[in-house]
């Protein structure tokens, strides 16, 4: 399928559209403020998917390599859309502190349990955009937060911070819906 879509045949093309997609669009739809835009990046997403087939090289998982490549065009429209996002709030976030942080506020799994995959999408979206991205890219895509304060150009206290940010959030958002099945301890 792979050498299909690189000598251009339009049905290699299709399939590997159809296949991929809904990958595509779990990724995007966890970044985009809405899914109108998170349909739009699906899309460029994969214009520079079929632009750069022919630079796979074969070491790795072909899907981490299209995650990578989907992760980044989301990056680049969340930085478009707000240029200052990350550049202009450089917290000073002291080593001290982020040991504080280790092992940051836990919530009991039955109450993530209770909501559907929507549901915790609806989540997410309540979150402020960097806490969002730095919970997306540590949880979901699996980087580091030394390979997050590379991407986002942060420091990686910073984003200790912000993922230690939005756990504290999303835990106070579940307690307010839940407040008697959820609780702080393990």
């Amino acid at each position: 399928m792979i050498n299909g879509c690189i000598r251009g045949d339009t049905r290699m093309q299709q399939a590997f559209y159809y296949h991929f997609y809904p990958m595509l669009m779990r990724i995007c739809i966890r970044y985009a403020p809405n899914r109108e835009d998170a349909e739009q990046w699906v899309q460029d997403s994969f214009l520079k998917l079929f632009r750069n087939l022919d630079k796979y090289e074969a070491w790795g998982s072909f899907e981490g390599w299209i995650k990578s490549i989907v992760t980044r065009v989301c990056l680049d429209h969340i930085r478009r859309s707000n240029t200052t996002a990350f550049e202009v709030e450089q917290h000073t976030v002291t080593t001290d502190k982020i040991e504080l942080l280790a092992d940051d506020v836990p919530v009991r799994n039955e109450a993530l349990q209770k909501y559907s995959g929507e549901a915790v999408l609806q989540l997410l979206k309540k979150l402020p955009e960097k806490q969002r991205v730095v919970l997306n890219l540590y949880v979901y895509e699996a980087y580091s937060h030394k390979e997050i304060a590379e991407m986002l150009r942060i420091s990686e206290n910073y984003s200790h911070w912000l993922l230690h940010q939005a756990k504290k959030t999303l835990a106070a958002i579940i307690n307010t819906s839940h407040p008697k099945s959820v609780s702080h301890e393990q």
